[in-house]
């Protein structure tokens, strides 16, 4: 699927920010990168989607490097959906039918099977009731939706997500976990930063967790708690709950002497 060789990143003047991170993205599973701010996980998700050439390393898709590949045949592959700020003025439909521009030809309008893809992703993501509202005057959670539909209907087997639950009240963010989640069920590959720990421990199958620019640990959620490195890197006490069959975890500061 996707693996990263030996990848080292830095910004010019700066020293490397990216430090030798090797490591490999199963198929049809949730990822989450975890790591403190400035650690690099952003820039590792930029660097994976091509829009950040590494210092060094490789990145492989299916054995071929994403930096030799055409635009169109990588788009055709993965999609991301990145943080921004500056939402555009512009319907959620006409932005859901952006994600079908690496299948078209050039100078080609959308047929009728772009039309059916897009009105599906509308679907998908319960965006269609809005699908005619400006993207700009949409609550934090709906915007969410328009931008995943867009994802969706790009029509790739993987979705990058930068931060996908960021400043979102935390009802809104467990529904669009949720509708994550959902979208891996229906066979998608999904790779994404987050801040919140709890949310990345409940919906991931895999979690690496970054410091310094390095890779600390991976593992499935509970091999990544046993190993002692959250409560190491993010300066916190995990506590762990059980009710039935579930587990909890909760997070307090270190005791500071």
């Amino acid at each position: 699927m996707i693996k990263l060789q030996n990848i080292c990143y830095s910004y010019p003047g700066q020293p490397n920010l990216l430090q030798n991170i090797s490591t490999s993205f199963e198929e049809k599973k949730i990822t989450s990168i975890l790591g403190p701010n400035g650690c690099g996980k952003s820039t590792l998700l930029k660097v994976i989607c091509r829009l950040l050439q590494p210092s060094s390393g490789q990145v492989l898709l299916h054995g071929q490097n994403v930096h030799t590949m055409k635009n169109k045949e990588l788009a055709k592959q993965i999609a991301l959906l990145s943080q921004t700020n500056h939402p555009p003025e512009i319907t959620v439909e006409d932005l859901v039918a952006y994600g079908r521009y690496p299948h078209q030809k050039y100078g080609q309008g959308l047929m009728a099977k772009d039309k059916e893809i897009i009105q599906q992703a509308l679907q998908q993501v319960k965006a269609d009731e809005f699908r005619h509202r400006m993207v700009n005057r949409l609550s934090g959670g709906q915007r969410q939706r328009a931008y995943i539909a867009m994802a969706l209907a790009q029509d790739t087997d993987i979705i990058f997500l930068d931060e996908p639950t960021t400043y979102l009240d935390i009802n809104i963010r467990f529904e669009i976990m949720e509708l994550i989640r959902s979208l891996n069920e229906a066979g998608k590959t999904i790779i994404m930063v987050l801040h919140d720990l709890n949310l990345a421990l409940e919906y991931s199958d895999h979690i690496i967790l970054m410091d310094g620019g390095k890779i600390q640990t991976e593992g499935t959620p509970q091999e990544v708690i046993q190993s002692g490195e959250i409560d190491r890197v993010f300066n916190i006490r995990t506590h762990l709950f059980t009710e039935g069959d579930q587990t909890f975890y909760h997070f307090s500061k270190t005791a500071q002497y």
